[in-house]
């Protein structure tokens, strides 16, 4: 019951609060990984025509390539060939897309008529 090592309103137990866990909640696929390289868009629209059947040409799975694969802790970082869909223990959210702010959709009317419709950025100077 006098441990030395447990601190005063510590029971031992699991943290409650992880905060050392900043990365959101999922799948951890090589898709997600900011070290991961996409493959190019020509392989992968060729694999989608095969597996829809409409090429009859046999195509394999494209996979993107990674310079820091982890696959054991303790082991050296090595380049690899991946799909999108593997993991590995080296895996680094990539930063969420920025949001666009496009500008909206006007409608200028004069009386009950409408004389211009447009985006915002493109309203005349006339009705500005």
């Amino acid at each position: 019951m006098s441990d030395p090592r447990a601190r005063v309103g510590h029971n031992g137990g699991p943290a409650l609060d992880e905060e050392d866990n900043k990365e959101p909640p999922g799948p951890r696929y090589c898709k997600y990984c900011r070290h991961w390289s996409p493959p190019s868009d020509w392989e992968v629209r060729a694999y989608e025509s095969f597996q829809l059947g409409l090429s009859k040409r046999r195509v394999k799975r494209p996979s993107g390539t990674c310079d820091r694969v982890l696959m054991q802790a303790g082991k050296p970082l090595a380049f690899s060939a991946t799909v999108d869909t593997f993991g590995c223990l080296n895996f680094s959210a990539k930063p969420p897309e920025p949001i666009v702010r496009r500008r909206g959709f006007v409608t200028i009317y004069e009386g009950d008529q409408i004389v211009w419709q447009g985006h915002e950025e493109y309203v005349p100077d006339e009705h500005r």
